[in-house]
Protein backbone atom coordinates (compact mmCIF):
# COMPACT_ATOMS: atom_id res chain seq x y z
CA UNK A 1 0.00 0.00 0.00
CA UNK A 2 0.91 3.46 -0.51
CA UNK A 3 -0.42 6.84 -0.79
CA UNK A 4 1.29 10.55 -2.11
CA UNK A 5 2.75 11.21 1.57
CA UNK A 6 6.16 11.50 2.25
CA UNK A 7 7.85 9.35 5.13
CA UNK A 8 10.06 10.74 7.65
CA UNK A 9 13.22 9.34 7.52
CA UNK A 10 15.60 9.92 10.81
CA UNK A 11 19.13 8.35 10.67
CA UNK A 12 19.47 8.21 14.87
CA UNK A 13 23.15 7.62 14.50
CA UNK A 14 24.78 5.35 17.89
CA UNK A 15 22.69 5.86 20.25
CA UNK A 16 22.75 3.68 23.98
CA UNK A 17 21.52 -0.07 24.55
CA UNK A 18 18.47 1.08 25.80
CA UNK A 19 17.55 4.05 23.45
CA UNK A 20 17.70 1.50 20.27
CA UNK A 21 14.73 -0.31 21.64
CA UNK A 22 12.79 2.56 23.43
CA UNK A 23 12.77 4.83 19.97
CA UNK A 24 10.58 3.01 18.24
CA UNK A 25 8.28 2.31 21.31
CA UNK A 26 8.14 6.02 21.89
CA UNK A 27 7.25 7.14 18.16
CA UNK A 28 4.20 4.14 18.69
CA UNK A 29 2.94 5.78 21.71
CA UNK A 30 3.64 9.19 20.80
CA UNK A 31 1.59 9.17 17.56
CA UNK A 32 -1.18 11.08 16.30
CA UNK A 33 -3.39 11.09 13.67
CA UNK A 34 -1.30 14.22 12.11
CA UNK A 35 2.43 12.10 12.67
CA UNK A 36 3.96 10.77 9.62
CA UNK A 37 5.00 7.31 8.52
CA UNK A 38 8.42 7.58 9.88
CA UNK A 39 11.50 5.19 9.06
CA UNK A 40 14.31 4.92 11.71
CA UNK A 41 18.02 3.74 10.85
CA UNK A 42 19.78 2.99 13.86
CA UNK A 43 22.52 1.15 16.12
CA UNK A 44 23.30 0.71 19.47
CA UNK A 45 27.06 1.69 21.13
CA UNK A 46 27.00 -1.57 23.34
CA UNK A 47 25.48 -5.02 23.24
CA UNK A 48 22.67 -6.80 25.03
CA UNK A 49 20.31 -9.19 25.37
CA UNK A 50 16.74 -8.59 23.81
CA UNK A 51 13.70 -10.68 25.17
CA UNK A 52 10.79 -10.78 23.70
CA UNK A 53 7.72 -9.56 25.28
CA UNK A 54 6.00 -12.51 26.46
CA UNK A 55 9.41 -14.55 27.85
CA UNK A 56 10.49 -15.06 31.69
CA UNK A 57 13.71 -13.48 31.59
CA UNK A 58 14.81 -16.17 34.39
CA UNK A 59 13.99 -18.88 32.32
CA UNK A 60 15.36 -18.13 28.71
CA UNK A 61 18.82 -16.04 30.00
CA UNK A 62 21.58 -17.46 32.64
CA UNK A 63 20.95 -14.07 34.62
CA UNK A 64 24.20 -14.26 37.22
CA UNK A 65 26.25 -14.63 34.42
CA UNK A 66 25.00 -11.17 32.21
CA UNK A 67 25.08 -9.30 35.99
CA UNK A 68 28.78 -10.99 35.98
CA UNK A 69 29.71 -9.43 32.72
CA UNK A 70 28.04 -6.52 32.90
CA UNK A 71 25.47 -7.42 29.66
CA UNK A 72 21.86 -5.80 30.02
CA UNK A 73 18.51 -7.20 29.54
CA UNK A 74 15.59 -5.77 27.94
CA UNK A 75 12.38 -6.71 27.64
CA UNK A 76 10.53 -5.52 24.67
CA UNK A 77 7.10 -4.68 23.63
CA UNK A 78 7.10 -6.70 20.34
CA UNK A 79 7.06 -10.65 20.39
CA UNK A 80 9.27 -13.28 19.26
CA UNK A 81 12.49 -14.49 20.92
CA UNK A 82 15.72 -13.64 22.63
CA UNK A 83 18.88 -12.06 20.85
CA UNK A 84 21.97 -11.16 21.13
CA UNK A 85 22.60 -7.32 19.67
CA UNK A 86 25.39 -5.22 19.43
CA UNK A 87 26.99 -2.48 17.20
CA UNK A 88 27.52 -5.04 14.37
CA UNK A 89 23.70 -4.39 14.21
CA UNK A 90 22.34 -1.87 11.99
CA UNK A 91 17.95 -1.52 13.17
CA UNK A 92 15.53 -0.96 10.47
CA UNK A 93 12.20 0.68 12.27
CA UNK A 94 9.10 1.31 10.86
CA UNK A 95 6.55 3.20 12.69
CA UNK A 96 3.37 3.71 10.63
CA UNK A 97 0.04 4.65 10.70
CA UNK A 98 -2.21 1.36 10.24
CA UNK A 99 -3.99 2.99 7.16
CA UNK A 100 -0.71 2.98 5.02
CA UNK A 101 0.12 -1.02 5.78
CA UNK A 102 -2.15 -4.02 4.38
CA UNK A 103 -4.04 -5.61 6.36
CA UNK A 104 -2.86 -8.93 6.63
CA UNK A 105 0.12 -9.14 8.67
CA UNK A 106 2.41 -11.60 5.85
CA UNK A 107 1.88 -9.11 3.44
CA UNK A 108 3.27 -6.29 5.76
CA UNK A 109 6.30 -8.26 6.22
CA UNK A 110 6.38 -9.48 2.64
CA UNK A 111 6.18 -5.57 1.99
CA UNK A 112 8.83 -4.68 4.81
CA UNK A 113 11.60 -6.93 3.68
CA UNK A 114 11.47 -6.09 -0.02
CA UNK A 115 13.85 -2.59 0.52
CA UNK A 116 16.18 -4.80 2.50
CA UNK A 117 16.37 -7.62 0.24
CA UNK A 118 17.03 -5.36 -2.59
CA UNK A 119 20.13 -3.60 -0.23
CA UNK A 120 21.41 -6.84 0.59
CA UNK A 121 21.39 -7.90 -3.09
CA UNK A 122 23.28 -4.71 -4.23
CA UNK A 123 26.02 -5.42 -1.78
CA UNK A 124 26.14 -8.85 -3.69
CA UNK A 125 24.12 -10.92 -1.40
CA UNK A 126 21.51 -12.68 -3.34
CA UNK A 127 19.00 -12.74 -0.09
CA UNK A 128 15.53 -14.23 -0.16
CA UNK A 129 12.12 -13.64 1.79
CA UNK A 130 11.42 -16.57 3.89
CA UNK A 131 8.12 -16.58 5.27
CA UNK A 132 6.64 -15.23 7.14
CA UNK A 133 9.23 -13.01 8.49
CA UNK A 134 12.14 -13.52 7.91
CA UNK A 135 15.56 -13.22 4.97
CA UNK A 136 17.28 -16.01 3.91
CA UNK A 137 20.57 -16.80 1.85
CA UNK A 138 20.96 -20.49 1.00
CA UNK A 139 18.95 -21.51 3.40
CA UNK A 140 20.40 -19.71 6.27
CA UNK A 141 18.98 -16.57 8.05
CA UNK A 142 19.95 -13.12 7.99
CA UNK A 143 17.44 -10.93 8.82
CA UNK A 144 14.61 -11.37 11.61
CA UNK A 145 11.76 -8.83 11.77
CA UNK A 146 9.06 -8.20 14.43
CA UNK A 147 5.89 -6.43 14.74
CA UNK A 148 3.95 -4.90 17.14
CA UNK A 149 1.03 -2.16 17.86
CA UNK A 150 2.38 0.56 20.03
CA UNK A 151 -0.25 2.93 20.80
CA UNK A 152 -1.69 3.34 18.06
CA UNK A 153 0.78 2.54 15.38
CA UNK A 154 2.06 0.07 13.55
CA UNK A 155 5.23 -1.07 14.33
CA UNK A 156 7.51 -3.26 11.99
CA UNK A 157 11.85 -3.75 12.64
CA UNK A 158 14.56 -5.72 11.01
CA UNK A 159 18.26 -5.34 10.72
CA UNK A 160 21.15 -5.25 8.64
CA UNK A 161 23.64 -7.76 10.57
CA UNK A 162 27.26 -6.67 9.50
CA UNK A 163 28.57 -9.59 11.91
CA UNK A 164 27.54 -11.66 14.99
CA UNK A 165 28.73 -12.65 18.59
CA UNK A 166 27.86 -16.57 18.45
CA UNK A 167 29.79 -17.28 21.17
CA UNK A 168 28.07 -14.23 23.44
CA UNK A 169 24.26 -15.22 22.44
CA UNK A 170 25.35 -19.06 23.02
CA UNK A 171 26.96 -18.65 26.92
CA UNK A 172 24.05 -15.79 27.79
CA UNK A 173 21.06 -18.58 27.66
CA UNK A 174 19.98 -20.66 30.28
CA UNK A 175 20.73 -24.25 28.93
CA UNK A 176 19.51 -27.54 30.58
CA UNK A 177 23.87 -28.47 30.25
CA UNK A 178 26.72 -27.69 28.18
CA UNK A 179 25.62 -30.43 25.55
CA UNK A 180 22.60 -28.38 24.99
CA UNK A 181 24.59 -25.37 24.49
CA UNK A 182 26.78 -26.54 22.41
CA UNK A 183 24.24 -27.70 20.27
CA UNK A 184 22.25 -24.50 19.89
CA UNK A 185 26.32 -22.61 19.08
CA UNK A 186 27.18 -25.15 16.46
CA UNK A 187 23.21 -24.70 15.18
CA UNK A 188 23.74 -20.54 15.00
CA UNK A 189 26.51 -21.27 13.43
CA UNK A 190 25.10 -23.29 10.66
CA UNK A 191 21.97 -21.62 9.82
CA UNK A 192 22.70 -17.68 10.60
CA UNK A 193 24.69 -15.82 8.26
CA UNK A 194 25.84 -12.41 8.26
CA UNK A 195 27.28 -9.55 5.79
CA UNK A 196 31.32 -10.77 6.98
CA UNK A 197 30.58 -14.06 6.23
CA UNK A 198 28.92 -14.26 3.38
CA UNK A 199 31.19 -11.20 1.80
CA UNK A 200 34.32 -11.23 4.12
CA UNK A 201 34.28 -7.96 4.62
CA UNK A 202 31.76 -5.76 6.29
CA UNK A 203 30.71 -2.63 3.68
CA UNK A 204 30.26 0.90 5.16
CA UNK A 205 27.69 1.67 6.68
CA UNK A 206 26.83 4.79 5.15
CA UNK A 207 26.37 2.74 1.47
CA UNK A 208 23.96 0.39 3.46
CA UNK A 209 21.98 3.41 4.41
CA UNK A 210 21.98 5.16 0.94
CA UNK A 211 20.77 1.82 -1.17
CA UNK A 212 18.00 1.01 1.89
CA UNK A 213 16.62 4.60 1.60
CA UNK A 214 16.64 4.67 -2.33
CA UNK A 215 15.13 1.55 -2.33
CA UNK A 216 12.28 2.25 0.33
CA UNK A 217 11.46 4.95 -2.24
CA UNK A 218 11.36 2.90 -5.06
CA UNK A 219 9.45 0.19 -3.14
CA UNK A 220 6.74 1.85 -1.62
CA UNK A 221 6.86 5.35 -4.28
CA UNK A 222 6.81 7.50 -1.46
CA UNK A 223 9.96 10.02 -0.84
CA UNK A 224 11.79 9.65 2.22
CA UNK A 225 12.96 13.18 3.33
CA UNK A 226 15.01 13.75 6.57
CA UNK A 227 13.26 14.59 9.39
CA UNK A 228 14.13 14.77 13.17
CA UNK A 229 12.49 13.77 16.45
CA UNK A 230 9.57 15.93 18.37
CA UNK A 231 9.90 17.36 21.91
CA UNK A 232 6.98 15.03 22.89
CA UNK A 233 9.01 12.09 21.61
CA UNK A 234 12.17 13.02 22.96
CA UNK A 235 10.07 12.81 26.58
CA UNK A 236 8.76 9.84 25.87
CA UNK A 237 12.10 8.12 24.99
CA UNK A 238 13.57 9.25 28.37
CA UNK A 239 10.56 8.02 30.55
CA UNK A 240 11.19 5.28 28.54
CA UNK A 241 14.80 4.22 28.82
CA UNK A 242 13.94 4.33 33.15
CA UNK A 243 11.01 2.12 32.72
CA UNK A 244 12.23 -0.24 30.62
CA UNK A 245 15.54 -1.17 32.79
CA UNK A 246 13.27 -1.42 35.75
CA UNK A 247 13.00 -5.36 37.16
CA UNK A 248 9.04 -4.80 37.30
CA UNK A 249 9.25 -4.29 33.70
CA UNK A 250 11.89 -7.09 33.03
CA UNK A 251 10.24 -9.58 35.35
CA UNK A 252 6.72 -8.59 34.35
CA UNK A 253 6.34 -12.39 32.86
CA UNK A 254 7.29 -15.47 34.79
CA UNK A 255 6.97 -19.05 34.30
CA UNK A 256 6.83 -21.94 36.48
CA UNK A 257 10.08 -23.92 36.26
CA UNK A 258 10.38 -26.80 34.10
CA UNK A 259 11.80 -29.95 33.14
CA UNK A 260 11.26 -28.80 29.29
CA UNK A 261 13.85 -26.41 27.17
CA UNK A 262 12.89 -25.15 23.51
CA UNK A 263 14.72 -23.00 21.77
CA UNK A 264 14.58 -21.09 18.49
CA UNK A 265 17.21 -20.99 15.88
CA UNK A 266 15.45 -19.43 12.77
CA UNK A 267 11.93 -20.58 11.18
CA UNK A 268 12.12 -24.50 10.57
CA UNK A 269 14.92 -24.99 13.04
CA UNK A 270 14.33 -25.59 16.79
CA UNK A 271 16.83 -27.11 19.69
CA UNK A 272 14.56 -28.95 22.73
CA UNK A 273 15.18 -30.74 25.75
CA UNK A 274 13.87 -33.07 28.62
CA UNK A 275 14.89 -34.38 31.60
CA UNK A 276 12.64 -36.82 33.06
CA UNK A 277 12.98 -39.40 36.43
CA UNK A 278 13.46 -43.24 35.88
CA UNK A 279 13.55 -45.93 39.00
CA UNK A 280 17.67 -45.36 38.51
CA UNK A 281 18.09 -41.96 37.91
CA UNK A 282 18.01 -38.89 35.57
CA UNK A 283 17.56 -38.96 31.63
CA UNK A 284 17.81 -36.10 29.35
CA UNK A 285 16.76 -36.48 25.51
CA UNK A 286 18.09 -33.30 23.59
CA UNK A 287 16.77 -32.91 19.78
CA UNK A 288 17.72 -30.77 16.82
CA UNK A 289 14.42 -30.25 14.94
CA UNK A 290 14.17 -28.97 11.24
CA UNK A 291 10.97 -28.85 10.05
CA UNK A 292 8.80 -32.17 11.18
CA UNK A 293 11.97 -34.05 11.36
CA UNK A 294 14.79 -35.16 13.97
CA UNK A 295 18.10 -33.74 12.77
CA UNK A 296 19.99 -35.03 15.60
CA UNK A 297 19.00 -36.30 18.96
CA UNK A 298 21.60 -36.82 22.18
CA UNK A 299 20.33 -39.30 25.04
CA UNK A 300 22.00 -39.42 28.61
CA UNK A 301 20.81 -41.34 30.60
CA UNK A 302 21.54 -44.18 33.70
CA UNK A 303 19.49 -46.63 33.27
CA UNK A 304 20.41 -49.65 31.91
CA UNK A 305 18.42 -49.56 28.00
CA UNK A 306 19.25 -46.10 27.99
CA UNK A 307 22.81 -46.18 28.12
CA UNK A 308 23.08 -49.64 26.84
CA UNK A 309 21.24 -48.43 23.76
CA UNK A 310 22.26 -44.85 23.35
CA UNK A 311 23.99 -45.18 20.29
CA UNK A 312 21.84 -47.31 18.26
CA UNK A 313 18.72 -44.95 19.88
CA UNK A 314 20.47 -42.24 18.02
CA UNK A 315 21.31 -43.82 15.01
CA UNK A 316 17.37 -45.20 14.56
CA UNK A 317 16.02 -42.07 15.48
CA UNK A 318 17.80 -39.22 13.61
CA UNK A 319 16.26 -38.84 10.53
CA UNK A 320 12.69 -39.96 11.88
CA UNK A 321 9.26 -37.68 11.09
CA UNK A 322 8.69 -36.43 14.38
CA UNK A 323 5.08 -38.36 14.53
CA UNK A 324 3.63 -40.52 17.13
CA UNK A 325 3.55 -43.96 15.37
CA UNK A 326 6.83 -43.69 13.13
CA UNK A 327 8.34 -42.69 16.27
CA UNK A 328 6.85 -46.34 17.67
CA UNK A 329 8.07 -48.12 14.73
CA UNK A 330 11.64 -46.54 14.60
CA UNK A 331 12.00 -47.38 18.73
CA UNK A 332 11.13 -51.01 18.18
CA UNK A 333 13.34 -52.33 16.16
CA UNK A 334 15.71 -52.93 19.09
CA UNK A 335 13.04 -55.11 20.60
CA UNK A 336 14.89 -58.07 19.38
CA UNK A 337 18.47 -56.86 21.70
CA UNK A 338 19.33 -57.58 24.85
CA UNK A 339 18.34 -54.08 26.40
CA UNK A 340 15.34 -53.54 25.19
CA UNK A 341 13.11 -52.17 28.08
CA UNK A 342 9.44 -51.84 27.14
CA UNK A 343 8.65 -49.53 29.67
CA UNK A 344 11.74 -47.08 29.12
CA UNK A 345 11.02 -47.28 24.83
CA UNK A 346 7.64 -45.23 26.04
CA UNK A 347 8.71 -43.34 28.94
CA UNK A 348 11.09 -42.10 25.91
CA UNK A 349 8.65 -41.55 23.29
CA UNK A 350 6.41 -39.86 25.76
CA UNK A 351 9.14 -37.16 26.37
CA UNK A 352 10.00 -36.83 22.44
CA UNK A 353 6.45 -36.01 21.88
CA UNK A 354 6.35 -33.40 25.00
CA UNK A 355 9.51 -31.65 23.12
CA UNK A 356 7.91 -31.85 19.58
CA UNK A 357 4.45 -29.90 21.67
CA UNK A 358 7.03 -27.42 22.51
CA UNK A 359 7.68 -26.16 19.63
CA UNK A 360 5.33 -23.26 17.73
CA UNK A 361 3.68 -24.12 14.26
CA UNK A 362 5.50 -23.10 11.47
Amino acid sequence: MSDNTTIRFIDAGRVSFIRSQTIYHALGYAQTADTPDTIVLVRPDSPYMCLGFFQDAATELDLDFCKKIGLPIVRREQGGGCVYIDDQQLFVQWIFQQKSLPLNVGHRFRLFVKPLIETYKKIGIDAYFHPINDVHVNGKKIVGTGAARIGSAEIITGNFLFDFNFGAMARALNVPNDGFRGDFSNCLRQYLTTIKKELGVTPKSAIIKKNYVQFCEKMLHRKLVPGQFTQGELQLMSELDEKMQTDEWLFQHQKPSENFRMVKIHGAVFIGASSFDTPSGKTTVRIRMKDNLIEAISIEGLTSFFVNAKQTLEQVLTGAILEEKNLTKQINKLKTTDYWNEEEAKQLLSEIIKIKKLKPAN
